[in-house]
């Protein structure tokens, strides 16, 4: 019996086994570490589409906030439309008579509440559709006919006029409108009529929203 042999091919069997199990430890340890990446990798991706989710839920939250300023912004509560003003001079004038038709520049402005009035062009401009009050007042002497045209986009509503007399004389007017966003409210001068622009301000116009 050849010892030495035998003992050779078991060592030699032993170190075929001890490969192959190392080989098998090894094909493990790595199948273990992909289970391992594609688990970790899985786990990722799913946070990543629940964050992407929640900033699409926040970038609606935002717009819609967005527009519900916007909407505050545009719909003007009654309260925060109207104005008041008159004319703004150092001594007691007339304006007119001229010899056209001429809007009247009120620019002294006692409430402007909403910016709808521009003492620039005497032009009221509604900020949104409602219901408007206008109230106008004319002093004058008499030595003319006084009075003026309230007018709604360039087309005549309402007058208020009193004619020559030997006396100061006074006339006024009121009238509610239904405006819509963009229309325009003024008063005009008529050729031939004036109006007095006294630093008691007895000359006014003003206006305001009753409701939306």
């Amino acid at each position: 019996m050849k010892t030495p042999g035998v003992l050779l091919l078991l060592w030699s069997a032993l170190v075929v086994v001890a490969a192959e199990r190392g080989g098998l430890h090894v094909e493990a340890t790595d199948a273990a570490a992909a289970s391992t990446q594609q688990s970790y990798l899985s786990e990722f991706r799913a946070a990543q589409r629940q964050m992407i989710a929640q900033m699409a839920e926040q970038r609606e939250e935002l717009r819609l906030a967005k527009a519900q300023i916007e909407e505050l912004k545009s719909g003007v509560r009654p309260s925060n439309v109207a104005f008041s003003t008159s004319f703004s001079v150092k001594t007691d004038k007339h304006i007119g008579p001229l010899k056209t038709d001429t809007t009247l520049l009120f620019d002294c402005v006692f409430t402007n509440v909403g910016d709808a009035y521009d003492k620039t062009n005497g032009l009221f401009t509604a900020p949104r559709n409602g219901v408007y009050m206008f109230n106008y007042h004319i002093f004058a002497g008499g030595d003319h006919g006084a009075g003026a045209k309230l007018l709604k986009n360039k087309d005549q509503v309402v007058a208020a006029y009193n004619h020559v007399a030997p006396h100061d004389i006074n006339t006024s007017q009121s009238v509610i409108l239904q405006l819509q966003e963009g229309d325009t409210v003024s008063l005009l001068l008529e050729a031939g009529w004036w109006v007095a622009a006294y630093t008691g301000h007895l000359t006014t116009f003003s206006g305001h929203l009753l409701f939306a």
